[in-house]
């Protein structure tokens, strides 16, 4: 399983990531995010990113 990273964590990988929810579940949210970028909020406090 991909590591899951909080908002605000510096993007280790360059691609699309999507956000997860508390029980590892898939939103449908993705986004695009380049390496060393900050991972964006999430819509929910409980929520994670992880790469796809």
């Amino acid at each position: 399983m991909a590591k899951q990273n909080k908002p605000g964590k510096e993007t280790r990988k360059t691609g699309e990531h999507e956000q997860i929810g508390p029980r590892g579940g898939k939103t449908g949210k993705t986004a695009d995010l380049k390496q060393g970028k900050p991972y964006p909020p999430t819509d929910k406090s409980d929520r994670t990113w992880r790469k796809k």
